[in-house]
């Protein structure tokens, strides 16, 4: 009698330690949510969606799993585990569903800067009359000579280069240009339009030309055309000017924004 009275005074002091119950049914079998788990996946596959920007859907597509997931949690408690699971799932997805549209803004705006200032090089050439610096950028990177006066004059010996520059000099806006010189105040006005085609990324931006004239200061616009181009092997990128146009409307003036038929 007293090991049995010694007995049930142990197991009383067990069971108050580890808070153990009589009730046979209060130990329950928690089960790990699919849908958490499968949320878990799918946000870690969207943070690829800043490599490859058609991911975002994928994004998208796992922040809805993973709160459903948080949702059903939530509402069979506590024989459902993965929680924590759920929420990493949906930290994931949400920073790659804020950032991806965030890093195509701020591309955009790099393109558009590498556009600008390659406008700008094009403007300087013709103000400084060179104009066969400047026709160099219009041709494409592999047939473009490099920027270097002994190798461009030499590059014009054939005639159908010379052709080719004789046709650009007598431009409307090119001509205006050369004959204006550094009398010509040019500032960048706008992107007008910007646009993906395949593998090049394509800008159409204005600029305002001002100058002196015998009744005060005159100024109209010039619109390029501009397009970038990636070298694959290289990872380098090149800039041409595709075509260019004097006396052109900016969006903002009236205008539709898209670049003439040059």
């Amino acid at each position: 009698m007293a090991n049995s009275n010694t007995f049930e005074v142990h197991r009383e002091v067990y069971q108050s330690r580890l808070n153990l119950t009589d009730d046979p049914d209060a130990t329950q079998y928690r089960a790990i949510s699919g849908l958490a788990i499968a949320g878990l996946l799918a946000g870690a596959l969207s943070l690829l969606a800043l490599a490859a920007p058609l991911l975002w859907v994928v994004a998208v597509v796992a922040v809805i799993v993973n709160l459903k997931a948080l949702q059903w949690i939530a509402a069979n408690e506590p024989a459902l585990l993965g929680r924590k699971a759920a929420l990493a799932g949906l930290a994931f997805s949400v920073f790659a569903v804020c950032a991806v549209p965030v890093d195509w803004f701020l591309y955009r705006l790099s393109v558009r800067r590498e556009a600008r200032q390659f406008a700008e090089m094009w403007f300087d050439y013709l103000r400084a009359d060179r104009p066969i610096w400047a026709h160099q950028l219009t041709i494409g990177p592999t047939s473009r000579e490099p920027l270097n006066e002994k190798k461009l004059w030499e590059s014009y010996r054939d005639e159908q280069a010379r052709q080719m520059l004789r046709a650009y000099l007598v431009r409307p806006e090119v001509r205006t240009l050369l004959a204006l010189g550094d009398r010509a105040i040019v500032r960048f006005y706008d992107t007008e339009s910007q646009w993906t085609d395949g593998a090049r990324e394509r800008v159409y931006q204005t600029f305002a030309v001002t100058f002196p004239d015998s009744d005060g200061l005159k100024t109209f616009f010039v619109g390029l055309s501009l397009e970038r181009e990636v070298d694959l092997p290289t990872r380098h990128a090149y800039w041409r000017v595709v075509a260019s146009a004097g006396g052109v409307k900016p969006k903002r003036l009236g205008g539709d924004g898209n670049p003439p038929n040059f």
